[in-house]
């Protein structure tokens, strides 16, 4: 008998709360000799060893997954020199973040906003997290989620990197980012104890943090409707400015005025 999609959503929602638990025991006693370019993904599948090298942003080792880190470790040892990469900007941007978070005890907080009140940390926890597949569709996939810490409270935030400033296309960003909101809701019993498996934190879901991260307008201002329908829909705006010709080391994030960056 087949599973229906919400089944097989929480069957591998349980399955990863489980990974990530042994990853984030693997993170806390990392070997002093671990290369700061691998990344230990966690999928519905298992886990799946990741390029944070510039030059192959976010490429895996190998094409399917495993259930152990010892397994997945070994996967490093795999060359990706022939493999095509898709060095697009926000892919380089996703690897640059995952890359500071892991090095910085998962806090994102000072690369992305280390003047805003509203965080004390902002904890990475997952990357394309995914809701559905082509056999269970609709999909719903978020680039980054993470945990916002303020004053002892712990709540998800969805970030969403684009390079672009297109709201409305191609399938309406800020309908993708409640449709998700939304989707964790559905789940949230599993969404729960995930995260909590991954930031070592009870995490609230009374609220829920919504940002976009995309490259800053020589301008630096967006549009007023895109303004408007950001503060509206409660979601707040990162710009970043980098020469994509240049060392991504020189990226700036700057928060954008009058949009909150927490619910």
């Amino acid at each position: 008998m087949s599973q229906t999609r919400d089944e097989v959503i929480r069957y591998r929602l349980n399955k990863m709360t489980k990974w990530a638990a042994q990853r984030r025991e693997f993170l806390a006693n990392l070997p002093e000799d671990w290369p700061k370019d691998r990344y230990i993904r966690i999928g519905g599948n298992g886990f799946t060893a990741v390029s944070l090298n510039h030059d192959r942003p976010l490429l895996g080792f190998d094409s399917g997954t495993v259930k152990s880190i010892e397994t997945v470790k070994g996967h490093f040892s795999k060359s990706i020199e022939g493999k095509p990469g898709k060095p697009t900007p926000e892919r380089h941007v996703q690897c640059w973040l995952i890359k500071q978070a892991i090095n910085h005890q998962l806090d994102l907080k000072g690369e992305l906003c280390p003047d805003d009140s509203e965080y004390d940390e902002l904890l990475f926890a997952l990357d394309e997290v995914s809701f559905g597949d082509k056999k269970h569709p609709q999909i719903m996939r978020c680039d980054i989620l993470a945990v916002g810490v303020h004053h002892g409270n712990n709540f998800p935030v969805l970030i969403e990197l684009k390079s672009s400033h297109y709201l409305d296309r191609p399938h309406g960003l800020l309908g993708q980012l409640q449709d998700y909101q939304d989707g964790m809701k559905k789940f949230k019993p599993q969404i729960e104890t995930l995260l909590k498996n991954c930031v070592n934190k009870k995490v609230d879901f009374s609220k829920c943090g919504k940002i976009i991260i995309w490259p800053r307008l020589s301008s630096g201002k967006v549009s007023n409707k895109t303004f408007d329908k950001c503060k509206e829909e409660s979601v707040g705006i990162i710009q970043y400015t980098w020469n994509h010709n240049a060392n991504i080391e020189n990226i700036k994030f700057e928060t954008y005025p009058g949009l909150k960056l927490a619910p």
